[in-house]
């Protein structure tokens, strides 16, 4: 028996490694220094030792003045760990009510608000791109908007008109995209990648589409959205989609590869649904838990709505992943200055959260989150 259970979590371990590298954003990889080895004192600050091994192995090139903060949640019970590399140094931390950009984890957001909204009769999921709009949409117009929650509409990752947006600034690249943007780019410059339903292309575009959308429905914005359908009543106190509700007191400053400080990320009404919510580990932990309930609108997000194969399956906003066992909802998340991780499986009623404060470092957050899952179901 033994032998068998080592044998799914290596099988597990290894699949879901080549998975989440597949479906990252490919961003610059991080190499370490020889000249500056990183020392830690990890096993001082944290109890669990099995942890400790995991944390030293995974995130060994921690940068500079960077941090993870780490939610485990397993049989009930939620533990938070926190590291830093302080001085090249690896040590504990309290972070746990610390503020981080989450980026595309906000999509799994934004697929449970769009779940919400179907179970109060306010859109469909055949609902079409064009019966949205009061312009012609000539070739986009017949997707759905269950093709844009699971990323089977054809739309390409980013729209191809930044070079209309007024200020565009690199390193803020989603704040200016205007409703007048969105207009012009379905108007003049859809190029689908493949037929609408057809076949699975993640797409940030297609995500904020939805979220626009569903809050125009509302007559609101995506912010009161979120707030009147997850965070208020999850009492997720320190969560926001804006950047100047966050307290700045807890908020933690994006760094690069390099441990350099650099600019939060700010986001459009017609971009805020792919990747605009800032949030703590003590309140995500709510998040997770709240999936594994058998609550009809966490339920409907949660369901397979398309199959992109290899046991990948997709919901709205979710991405689902099954092997020996295992049904792992997931997604990740990276901006100008952070990367995340969250797994969650509700058959088992386990969640792995992992936030932190540097940009291209999602491989090693995604290697410690699926490491840490493994343990706490060992």
């Amino acid at each position: 028996m033994q032998k068998n259970k080592n044998l799914m979590r290596n099988a597990l371990k290894r699949k879901m490694i080549l998975l989440l590298v597949s479906i990252s954003v490919i961003l610059t990889s991080c190499n370490k220094d020889d000249n500056n080895k990183i020392f830690s004192e990890l096993s001082k600050d944290i109890k669990n030792q099995d942890y400790v091994r995991v944390i030293e192995r995974d995130i060994a090139n921690l940068p500079i003045n960077t941090q993870v903060a780490i939610a485990l949640v397993h049989d009930g019970n939620v533990e938070y760990l926190g590291v830093t590399n302080d001085n090249n140094t690896l040590r504990g931390i309290n972070n746990t009510e610390s503020i981080f950009e989450i980026g595309s984890i906000t999509k799994a957001f934004t697929g449970i608000c769009f779940s919400k909204m179907i179970s109060t009769n306010e859109v469909l999921l055949t609902e079409t791109l064009q019966e949205q709009f009061n312009f012609s949409v000539p070739t986009a117009g017949d997707i759905t908007l269950e093709q844009l929650a699971n990323h089977t509409s054809g739309l390409p990752r980013l729209p191809t008109n930044i070079a209309e947006v007024v200020n565009f600034d690199m390193d803020n690249p989603y704040a200016n995209y205007s409703y007048e943007n969105l207009q012009s780019y379905l108007q003049k410059d859809v190029n689908l990648n493949s037929e609408s339903g057809t076949e699975y292309l993640y797409s940030n575009l297609g995500m904020g589409i939805l979220g626009y959308i569903l809050a125009q429905k509302r007559n609101t914005t995506f912010e009161k959205l979120l707030q009147e359908i997850i965070f208020k009543p999850l009492n997720m106190s320190n969560s926001t989609s804006l950047l100047e509700l966050v307290d700045t007191s807890k908020l933690v400053e994006p760094r690069d590869i390099k441990g350099n400080v650099v600019s939060h990320w700010d986001f459009s009404e017609t971009t805020s649904a792919g990747g605009s919510i800032k949030s703590s580990v003590s309140d995500m932990s709510k998040f997770i838990i709240k999936n594994f309930d058998n609550d009809i609108v966490y339920n409907r997000a949660q369901k397979k709505t398309f199959d992109v194969g290899n046991n990948f399956y997709m919901g709205l906003g979710w991405n689902l992943y099954e092997v020996d066992g295992f049904k792992i909802h997931h997604h990740n998340g990276g901006t100008g200055g952070f990367s995340s991780m969250l797994m969650l499986d509700k058959e088992k009623q386990t969640g792995v959260l992992v936030l932190s404060n540097v940009e291209g470092f999602n491989n090693a957050i995604e290697e410690l989150c699926n490491s840490l899952f493994i343990e706490i179901n060992k």
